[in-house]
């Protein structure tokens, strides 16, 4: 397949598959289409450490060439722990980490299908029958349909507007005046009414096009959809380097040039903005220590900057100890402060209150891996889910004794705008 992009054939997936995984990294040109489940790990609410056990079982019986044994082997996802659980999130599991039967990534501005397929003799299984299972695959896929035009409208239903919203934030900064919390991160959720197709080539094509420095995603599972462009690394392994960043601490952006920039030295010189941005750092630094044999953290934060909002960022490295055990690490650090608090423990409690609702994968992770030492992971979020007929943004931000409930609402709106902005918006309030 010449002159397409992996993007491009997401809709036609999506009409002959129940479940897959689509993400891209504009930053480094990769882009994966991950479809059917030949063999998941984590279906049950078994700790996320435990998922390395069966990694290593694999890691002596998997046999692929040269081309694509650097390609992730396992795609999938974690929710974040509420201890709210909702119904809504039901067609989406925990913790879902599965070989795909087929993967279709780009190089070279060629598109290739990788087959996979599990088998106790090699050379018994490579016959016909795989060979005709891929080519109806790719049959399905490059099948020319009737191209649709109308793009899918919104029309807003719900909203946690702010009233509401100054109540929690009043509510999260006594308890951090009380000595409770140093910080808590609190989500909006902002439900549409969604009608008409959504047209997931169009979506990611703008998604590529306006995040090209973000993760952009789409996992289907049954008839729901999760999907997002995040921003934040939750770690990265490169063999015996592990790689994460601390990203929190937010203002928009300017109008030009100039304006961008002061913007930027304000967030920089914020006292508040600096304190929210350091727990992160300081929570990743202690947890890593075990980890890791030297812990390289940038002296002073980068300004990272989106097309409508710019983060402070500060990206942290290391030497591996031990060959990697991704998720034994990932769990020593997820959920991390800039999406849940700190205190961990008491935050989540805080949370049950404070919000009340499932954030279901909603800054959770998502990302994929392979057996020889290489795994990115994501956490999930600027996102939605579309379930139903029905469209929920979430938005969240970090919430500290200096906080304002206004600056931090419309920072949340910032925030929400990657989103909504893919869609005709009926909403005119």
């Amino acid at each position: 397949m010449d002159g397409e992009k992996v993007s491009d054939l997401i809709d036609d997936l999506d009409r002959n598959s129940y479940s897959f995984i689509y993400y891209s990294k504009p930053f480094d040109d990769s882009e994966y289409l991950a479809s059917g489940k030949l063999f998941e790990i984590g279906k049950t609410n078994q700790k996320l450490s435990e998922l390395d056990k069966i990694i290593l079982n694999f890691r002596d019986n998997v046999s692929a060439g040269d081309l694509v044994e650097s390609i992730p082997i396992f795609f999938g996802y974690v929710k974040f722990p509420s201890t709210t659980k909702e119904k809504i999130w039901s067609n989406f599991n925990e913790v879902s980490w599965f070989i795909p039967q087929f993967v279709i990534f780009s190089r070279e501005n060629k598109l290739y299908c990788v087959q996979n397929f599990l088998s106790s003799s090699l050379q018994d299984d490579l016959n016909s029958k795989h060979t005709v299972e891929v080519q109806n695959f790719i049959q399905q896929l490059v099948r020319k349909s009737v191209t649709e035009k109308a793009s899918a409208k919104i029309e807003k239903i719900s909203d946690d507007d702010f009233s509401n919203w100054e109540k929690k934030v009043v509510g999260a900064v006594n308890e951090i005046k009380e000595n409770k919390l140093q910080k808590i991160v609190l989500a909006r959720k902002v439900e549409y009414k969604i009608s008409g197709k959504v047209l997931w080539n169009d979506i990611f094509e703008k998604l590529n096009s306006e995040y090209p420095d973000c993760m952009n995603f789409l996992i289907k599972s049954h008839q729901d959809y999760f999907f997002g462009s995040s921003p934040e690394l939750l770690g990265k392994f490169e063999k015996d380097i592990f790689r994460t960043e601390a990203l929190a601490g937010s203002i928009n952006r300017g109008s030009d040039e100039y304006e961008d920039s002061d913007l930027a030295l304000l967030l920089s010189a914020s006292k508040k903005n600096k304190k929210e941005h350091d727990i992160v750092i300081d929570h990743l630094h202690d947890n890593l220590q075990k980890h890791l044999l030297n812990i390289d953290i940038d002296e002073t934060p980068l300004i990272k900057r989106l097309k409508n909002i710019q983060h402070l960022q500060t990206k942290i490295s290391g030497r591996l100890k031990e060959s990697p055990k991704y998720f034994q690490l990932i769990d020593s650090v997820f959920p991390t402060p800039a999406i849940c608090g700190i205190p961990t423990k008491q935050s989540l409690n805080e949370l049950k209150t404070l919000e009340g609702f499932d954030r279901g994968l909603y800054s959770g992770i998502v990302g994929s891996f392979n057996l020889s030492g290489e795994a990115e992971f994501f956490v999930a979020i600027r996102s939605a889910l579309i379930s139903e007929n029905k469209l929920i943004a979430f938005a969240g931000c970090g919430i500290v004794e200096e906080s304002n409930p206004d600056e931090e609402f419309n920072e949340t709106e910032l925030k929400l705008q990657p989103i909504i902005s893919l869609f005709n918006n009926e909403d005119k309030s």
